[in-house]
Protein backbone atom coordinates (compact mmCIF):
# COMPACT_ATOMS: atom_id res chain seq x y z
CA UNK A 1 0.00 0.00 0.00
CA UNK A 2 1.15 3.46 -1.03
CA UNK A 3 2.66 5.94 2.19
CA UNK A 4 -0.31 8.20 1.02
CA UNK A 5 -2.87 6.13 1.10
CA UNK A 6 -1.64 4.64 4.66
CA UNK A 7 -1.28 8.23 5.97
CA UNK A 8 -4.88 9.11 4.61
CA UNK A 9 -6.40 6.04 6.60
CA UNK A 10 -4.97 6.77 9.76
CA UNK A 11 -6.62 10.56 9.78
CA UNK A 12 -9.98 8.43 10.12
CA UNK A 13 -10.96 8.20 14.01
CA UNK A 14 -11.28 4.70 14.66
CA UNK A 15 -13.76 2.57 16.88
CA UNK A 16 -11.53 0.53 19.51
CA UNK A 17 -8.41 -0.22 20.39
CA UNK A 18 -5.92 0.75 18.06
CA UNK A 19 -3.51 -1.74 17.50
CA UNK A 20 -0.73 -2.51 14.35
CA UNK A 21 0.85 0.53 12.32
CA UNK A 22 -0.79 1.15 9.10
CA UNK A 23 0.38 -0.88 6.14
CA UNK A 24 1.06 -4.17 7.79
CA UNK A 25 -1.70 -6.10 6.57
CA UNK A 26 -4.34 -5.93 7.90
CA UNK A 27 -36.73 12.72 -1.93
CA UNK A 28 -39.46 12.80 -3.43
CA UNK A 29 -37.54 9.68 -4.84
CA UNK A 30 -35.18 8.12 -2.26
CA UNK A 31 -31.30 8.22 -2.75
CA UNK A 32 -30.77 4.88 -3.62
CA UNK A 33 -31.12 2.91 -6.83
CA UNK A 34 -34.66 1.66 -6.36
CA UNK A 35 -37.50 3.34 -4.46
CA UNK A 36 -39.22 0.41 -3.35
CA UNK A 37 -37.75 -1.45 -0.57
CA UNK A 38 -38.48 -5.40 0.20
CA UNK A 39 -38.96 -6.31 3.91
CA UNK A 40 -35.67 -7.77 4.76
CA UNK A 41 -35.54 -11.16 5.02
CA UNK A 42 -34.06 -11.31 8.79
CA UNK A 43 -35.55 -8.75 11.49
CA UNK A 44 -32.87 -6.35 13.07
CA UNK A 45 -31.91 -7.06 16.34
CA UNK A 46 -30.19 -3.57 17.27
CA UNK A 47 -30.56 -0.07 16.33
CA UNK A 48 -27.65 0.80 18.86
CA UNK A 49 -25.52 3.66 17.98
CA UNK A 50 -21.53 3.37 18.55
CA UNK A 51 -21.29 2.68 22.36
CA UNK A 52 -17.34 3.40 22.04
CA UNK A 53 -15.57 6.60 22.10
CA UNK A 54 -13.58 7.16 19.11
CA UNK A 55 -9.65 7.10 19.01
CA UNK A 56 -7.88 8.99 16.16
CA UNK A 57 -5.03 7.58 14.94
CA UNK A 58 -3.83 10.59 12.95
CA UNK A 59 -0.65 12.43 14.50
CA UNK A 60 0.16 16.16 13.45
CA UNK A 61 1.11 15.65 9.85
CA UNK A 62 -1.09 17.19 6.84
CA UNK A 63 -3.55 14.49 5.84
CA UNK A 64 -2.90 12.80 2.04
CA UNK A 65 -5.79 12.54 -0.28
CA UNK A 66 -7.81 9.30 -0.57
CA UNK A 67 -8.12 8.47 -4.21
CA UNK A 68 -5.42 9.26 -6.85
CA UNK A 69 -3.81 12.12 -7.34
CA UNK A 70 -6.74 13.01 -10.74
CA UNK A 71 -9.19 12.42 -8.85
CA UNK A 72 -11.52 15.06 -8.45
CA UNK A 73 -11.68 14.62 -5.00
CA UNK A 74 -8.20 15.72 -4.98
CA UNK A 75 -7.76 18.60 -7.39
CA UNK A 76 -7.92 22.04 -6.85
CA UNK A 77 -10.77 24.59 -8.45
CA UNK A 78 -9.78 27.81 -7.12
CA UNK A 79 -8.48 29.10 -10.12
CA UNK A 80 -10.76 27.06 -13.11
CA UNK A 81 -13.39 29.63 -14.95
CA UNK A 82 -17.11 30.11 -13.97
CA UNK A 83 -19.88 28.54 -14.96
CA UNK A 84 -21.93 31.65 -16.73
CA UNK A 85 -25.22 30.34 -15.68
CA UNK A 86 -24.02 30.19 -11.87
CA UNK A 87 -26.20 32.48 -10.05
CA UNK A 88 -29.25 31.03 -11.77
CA UNK A 89 -28.14 27.09 -10.67
CA UNK A 90 -27.39 28.56 -6.85
CA UNK A 91 -30.92 30.13 -6.83
CA UNK A 92 -32.67 27.10 -8.00
CA UNK A 93 -30.63 24.98 -5.96
CA UNK A 94 -31.79 26.74 -2.88
CA UNK A 95 -35.69 26.70 -3.64
CA UNK A 96 -37.70 24.51 -1.04
CA UNK A 97 -35.15 24.31 1.61
CA UNK A 98 -35.65 25.09 4.95
CA UNK A 99 -33.55 28.42 5.05
CA UNK A 100 -30.87 28.70 6.83
CA UNK A 101 -26.92 28.41 6.40
CA UNK A 102 -24.58 25.90 5.99
CA UNK A 103 -24.59 22.57 8.19
CA UNK A 104 -22.23 20.66 9.02
CA UNK A 105 -23.57 16.91 9.96
CA UNK A 106 -21.92 14.73 12.02
CA UNK A 107 -24.75 12.95 14.11
CA UNK A 108 -27.41 11.53 11.56
CA UNK A 109 -27.23 11.38 7.95
CA UNK A 110 -23.67 10.71 7.80
CA UNK A 111 -21.34 7.74 7.13
CA UNK A 112 -20.04 5.41 10.47
CA UNK A 113 -16.34 4.84 8.92
CA UNK A 114 -14.27 2.09 9.90
CA UNK A 115 -11.22 0.46 9.36
CA UNK A 116 -9.49 -2.39 10.55
CA UNK A 117 -7.52 -1.11 13.55
CA UNK A 118 -8.82 -2.46 16.75
CA UNK A 119 -11.36 -4.65 15.03
CA UNK A 120 -12.46 -8.45 15.11
CA UNK A 121 -13.58 -10.94 12.64
CA UNK A 122 -16.90 -10.29 11.65
CA UNK A 123 -19.52 -11.71 9.61
CA UNK A 124 -21.40 -9.41 6.86
CA UNK A 125 -24.91 -11.13 5.11
CA UNK A 126 -27.20 -9.84 2.80
CA UNK A 127 -30.47 -9.35 4.40
CA UNK A 128 -32.24 -10.12 0.32
CA UNK A 129 -31.31 -12.55 -2.71
CA UNK A 130 -29.37 -9.64 -4.44
CA UNK A 131 -27.36 -6.94 -2.44
CA UNK A 132 -25.19 -5.29 -5.45
CA UNK A 133 -22.25 -7.40 -7.73
CA UNK A 134 -19.69 -6.36 -4.81
CA UNK A 135 -21.93 -8.71 -2.46
CA UNK A 136 -20.91 -11.67 -4.33
CA UNK A 137 -17.99 -13.68 -2.19
CA UNK A 138 -17.97 -10.84 0.87
CA UNK A 139 -18.63 -13.00 3.70
CA UNK A 140 -16.74 -11.31 6.61
CA UNK A 141 -14.81 -8.02 7.14
CA UNK A 142 -12.10 -6.91 10.36
CA UNK A 143 -14.72 -4.48 12.15
CA UNK A 144 -14.16 -2.96 15.11
CA UNK A 145 -16.76 -4.17 18.00
CA UNK A 146 -17.96 -0.73 18.60
CA UNK A 147 -19.64 0.05 15.15
CA UNK A 148 -23.35 -0.37 15.19
CA UNK A 149 -24.71 1.43 11.78
CA UNK A 150 -27.91 3.42 12.68
CA UNK A 151 -30.91 2.21 11.26
CA UNK A 152 -32.75 5.58 11.65
CA UNK A 153 -30.31 6.91 9.15
CA UNK A 154 -30.29 4.24 6.07
CA UNK A 155 -27.85 2.47 8.19
CA UNK A 156 -24.52 4.12 6.07
CA UNK A 157 -21.03 2.22 6.57
CA UNK A 158 -17.97 2.46 5.10
CA UNK A 159 -15.96 -0.30 5.80
CA UNK A 160 -11.76 0.20 4.68
CA UNK A 161 -9.66 -2.68 4.08
CA UNK A 162 -5.83 -1.30 4.72
CA UNK A 163 -4.36 -4.65 3.16
CA UNK A 164 -6.32 -4.31 -0.25
CA UNK A 165 -6.62 -1.16 -0.57
CA UNK A 166 -10.07 -1.22 -0.92
CA UNK A 167 -13.32 0.35 0.93
CA UNK A 168 -16.91 -0.81 0.93
CA UNK A 169 -19.92 0.96 1.80
CA UNK A 170 -22.67 -0.45 2.66
CA UNK A 171 -26.53 0.70 2.56
CA UNK A 172 -29.27 -0.52 5.52
CA UNK A 173 -25.98 -2.22 7.52
CA UNK A 174 -27.21 -2.75 11.11
CA UNK A 175 -26.15 -5.43 14.01
CA UNK A 176 -27.44 -8.26 14.39
CA UNK A 177 -27.86 -10.24 17.86
CA UNK A 178 -25.19 -12.82 16.75
CA UNK A 179 -22.30 -9.45 16.27
CA UNK A 180 -22.90 -10.22 12.57
CA UNK A 181 -23.40 -7.28 10.25
CA UNK A 182 -26.64 -7.28 7.71
CA UNK A 183 -27.25 -5.00 4.93
CA UNK A 184 -29.15 -4.41 1.87
CA UNK A 185 -26.54 -2.99 -0.64
CA UNK A 186 -23.12 -2.76 -0.67
CA UNK A 187 -20.58 -1.15 -3.42
CA UNK A 188 -16.67 -1.43 -3.74
CA UNK A 189 -14.21 1.23 -3.99
CA UNK A 190 -10.67 1.06 -5.04
CA UNK A 191 -8.97 3.62 -2.92
CA UNK A 192 -6.16 4.31 -5.56
CA UNK A 193 -8.58 4.69 -8.40
CA UNK A 194 -10.65 7.93 -9.02
CA UNK A 195 -13.38 8.16 -6.78
CA UNK A 196 -16.38 7.72 -9.29
CA UNK A 197 -18.14 5.19 -11.68
CA UNK A 198 -18.66 5.52 -15.08
CA UNK A 199 -22.22 7.34 -16.09
CA UNK A 200 -25.62 5.17 -16.45
CA UNK A 201 -25.48 6.15 -19.91
CA UNK A 202 -21.73 4.42 -19.97
CA UNK A 203 -22.97 1.66 -17.80
CA UNK A 204 -26.05 1.43 -15.72
CA UNK A 205 -25.74 -1.34 -13.36
CA UNK A 206 -22.41 -0.16 -11.80
CA UNK A 207 -23.32 3.37 -11.59
CA UNK A 208 -26.03 2.47 -8.69
CA UNK A 209 -24.25 3.20 -5.23
CA UNK A 210 -25.38 4.32 -1.72
CA UNK A 211 -25.74 7.34 -2.77
CA UNK A 212 -28.15 8.81 -4.97
CA UNK A 213 -25.39 10.24 -7.00
CA UNK A 214 -23.70 7.23 -7.60
CA UNK A 215 -20.80 8.88 -5.48
CA UNK A 216 -18.99 7.21 -2.42
CA UNK A 217 -20.76 7.57 1.24
CA UNK A 218 -17.06 8.31 2.51
CA UNK A 219 -15.76 10.52 -0.32
CA UNK A 220 -15.41 14.31 0.65
CA UNK A 221 -16.28 13.67 4.57
CA UNK A 222 -14.44 16.25 7.39
CA UNK A 223 -12.28 13.75 9.32
CA UNK A 224 -11.03 14.83 12.98
CA UNK A 225 -7.50 14.18 12.30
CA UNK A 226 -7.71 16.74 9.29
CA UNK A 227 -8.93 19.28 11.94
CA UNK A 228 -6.47 18.18 14.74
CA UNK A 229 -3.51 18.74 11.64
CA UNK A 230 -4.73 21.93 10.71
CA UNK A 231 -5.53 21.62 7.00
CA UNK A 232 -8.36 19.70 4.60
CA UNK A 233 -6.69 18.29 1.37
CA UNK A 234 -9.42 17.25 -0.62
CA UNK A 235 -13.07 18.10 -2.38
CA UNK A 236 -15.43 18.31 0.19
CA UNK A 237 -19.00 16.39 -0.37
CA UNK A 238 -22.21 18.50 0.17
CA UNK A 239 -25.91 18.10 -0.25
CA UNK A 240 -28.29 21.08 -1.58
CA UNK A 241 -32.18 21.06 -1.36
CA UNK A 242 -32.82 20.76 -5.00
CA UNK A 243 -30.67 19.55 -7.16
CA UNK A 244 -31.63 18.92 -11.03
CA UNK A 245 -33.93 16.36 -11.67
CA UNK A 246 -33.07 13.97 -14.66
CA UNK A 247 -29.71 14.92 -15.03
CA UNK A 248 -26.07 15.26 -13.52
CA UNK A 249 -22.65 15.77 -14.59
CA UNK A 250 -19.56 14.05 -13.67
CA UNK A 251 -18.08 13.02 -11.53
CA UNK A 252 -22.00 11.93 -10.91
CA UNK A 253 -22.51 8.56 -12.51
CA UNK A 254 -26.95 9.01 -11.66
CA UNK A 255 -29.25 11.33 -9.98
CA UNK A 256 -31.99 11.44 -7.66
CA UNK A 257 -32.02 15.56 -8.23
CA UNK A 258 -35.97 16.34 -7.72
CA UNK A 259 -35.65 20.28 -8.50
CA UNK A 260 -36.05 22.22 -11.36
CA UNK A 261 -34.36 21.00 -14.65
CA UNK A 262 -32.22 23.87 -14.54
CA UNK A 263 -31.20 24.19 -11.36
CA UNK A 264 -27.44 22.56 -9.73
CA UNK A 265 -26.97 19.17 -10.78
CA UNK A 266 -25.34 16.28 -8.67
CA UNK A 267 -21.83 16.07 -9.60
CA UNK A 268 -21.06 19.68 -10.12
CA UNK A 269 -18.60 21.10 -8.08
CA UNK A 270 -18.79 25.11 -6.34
CA UNK A 271 -16.72 26.55 -4.52
CA UNK A 272 -16.63 29.37 -2.01
CA UNK A 273 -16.40 32.69 -3.91
CA UNK A 274 -12.47 34.59 -3.03
CA UNK A 275 -14.70 37.82 -1.77
CA UNK A 276 -16.52 35.73 0.91
CA UNK A 277 -15.72 36.28 4.63
CA UNK A 278 -17.94 35.16 7.27
CA UNK A 279 -18.93 38.58 9.66
CA UNK A 280 -19.37 36.54 12.68
CA UNK A 281 -17.15 33.28 13.56
CA UNK A 282 -17.60 31.25 16.46
CA UNK A 283 -14.83 31.71 19.24
CA UNK A 284 -11.86 29.13 20.25
CA UNK A 285 -11.21 25.54 18.38
CA UNK A 286 -14.59 25.83 16.54
CA UNK A 287 -13.24 29.23 14.70
CA UNK A 288 -9.98 27.44 13.76
CA UNK A 289 -11.88 24.41 12.71
CA UNK A 290 -13.91 26.71 10.60
CA UNK A 291 -11.35 28.29 8.98
CA UNK A 292 -9.49 25.02 7.87
CA UNK A 293 -13.14 24.34 6.44
CA UNK A 294 -13.46 27.86 4.83
CA UNK A 295 -9.88 27.39 3.00
CA UNK A 296 -10.95 23.76 1.97
CA UNK A 297 -13.87 25.20 0.58
CA UNK A 298 -12.00 27.65 -1.76
CA UNK A 299 -9.31 25.49 -2.73
CA UNK A 300 -11.01 22.56 -3.48
CA UNK A 301 -14.68 23.54 -3.01
CA UNK A 302 -17.70 20.56 -2.80
CA UNK A 303 -19.40 18.02 -5.12
CA UNK A 304 -22.85 18.23 -5.06
CA UNK A 305 -23.62 14.54 -3.77
CA UNK A 306 -26.69 14.21 -2.49
CA UNK A 307 -30.15 16.37 -1.82
CA UNK A 308 -31.21 17.76 1.94
CA UNK A 309 -33.49 19.55 3.24
CA UNK A 310 -30.48 22.80 3.80
CA UNK A 311 -27.00 23.28 2.54
CA UNK A 312 -25.07 20.39 3.92
CA UNK A 313 -21.33 19.55 4.56
CA UNK A 314 -20.47 16.08 6.08
CA UNK A 315 -18.36 15.15 8.53
CA UNK A 316 -17.08 11.49 10.17
CA UNK A 317 -20.31 10.28 12.35
CA UNK A 318 -20.12 10.40 15.72
CA UNK A 319 -16.33 11.42 15.88
CA UNK A 320 -15.99 15.24 15.10
CA UNK A 321 -17.25 15.96 19.23
CA UNK A 322 -15.44 18.55 20.39
CA UNK A 323 -13.93 19.94 16.99
CA UNK A 324 -16.99 20.95 15.53
CA UNK A 325 -20.46 21.75 16.73
CA UNK A 326 -21.85 21.64 13.24
CA UNK A 327 -23.67 25.51 13.10
CA UNK A 328 -19.60 26.57 12.09
CA UNK A 329 -20.73 27.89 8.65
CA UNK A 330 -24.04 29.47 9.21
CA UNK A 331 -23.46 32.11 8.18
CA UNK A 332 -23.08 31.24 4.65
CA UNK A 333 -25.31 30.76 2.09
CA UNK A 334 -25.48 28.64 -1.31
CA UNK A 335 -25.37 32.72 -2.96
CA UNK A 336 -21.61 33.08 -1.34
CA UNK A 337 -20.61 30.29 -3.83
CA UNK A 338 -20.11 29.62 -7.69
CA UNK A 339 -20.44 26.79 -9.69
CA UNK A 340 -17.02 26.02 -11.46
CA UNK A 341 -18.02 25.77 -14.87
CA UNK A 342 -19.98 22.46 -15.94
CA UNK A 343 -19.11 19.99 -18.37
CA UNK A 344 -22.10 18.82 -20.46
CA UNK A 345 -25.44 17.60 -18.78
CA UNK A 346 -25.99 13.83 -18.54
CA UNK A 347 -29.87 12.73 -18.72
CA UNK A 348 -31.56 9.88 -17.36
CA UNK A 349 -33.44 7.56 -19.58
CA UNK A 350 -37.11 7.93 -18.92
CA UNK A 351 -38.25 6.10 -15.61
CA UNK A 352 -34.38 6.28 -14.85
CA UNK A 353 -31.66 4.37 -16.30
CA UNK A 354 -29.77 3.92 -13.21
CA UNK A 355 -32.53 3.54 -11.01
CA UNK A 356 -33.85 0.61 -13.13
CA UNK A 357 -30.83 -1.32 -13.08
CA UNK A 358 -30.63 -1.18 -9.52
CA UNK A 359 -33.84 -2.51 -9.12
CA UNK A 360 -33.13 -5.30 -10.79
CA UNK A 361 -29.59 -5.68 -9.43
CA UNK A 362 -30.87 -5.61 -5.81
CA UNK A 363 -34.35 -7.24 -6.00
CA UNK A 364 -36.02 -4.13 -6.08
CA UNK A 365 -34.51 -3.59 -2.89
CA UNK A 366 -31.77 -1.19 -2.61
CA UNK A 367 -33.77 2.00 -1.57
CA UNK A 368 -33.21 4.60 0.10
CA UNK A 369 -35.75 6.24 3.09
CA UNK A 370 -34.43 9.49 3.39
CA UNK A 371 -36.84 11.84 1.42
CA UNK A 372 -34.82 14.19 1.35
CA UNK A 373 -33.97 14.36 4.88
CA UNK A 374 -30.56 13.44 4.27
CA UNK A 375 -29.24 16.83 5.65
Amino acid sequence: MSPRLCAALASIAVFGTVTGGCGVSSSNRPSSPSANAAAATQPASSTQQSSSQPLDAAGTASVPPLFNALSPWNTQVATLPADPSSRAMLALAAQGGHGGGIYINSTSWTPTIATDQGGVPTKLFCRQVLCGSAASGLTGATIPPGINPDPRYDGWLTVINRAEGLAYDFWRARRQADGSISYQYVKRWNLNGPGFSKPASVNAKNAVAARGSGLPLFAGVILPGELRAGSINHTLAISIPAPASASYVPPASTTDGAGPGGSLPEGARIRLRASVHLGRLPGGDSRRNANIILTALRRYGAIVVDRSTVPTLYAQKDAVSGLLTGNELQGLRLSDFEVVRLPARLHEAPGGQAEEAGEAQAGGAVASATTGLNG
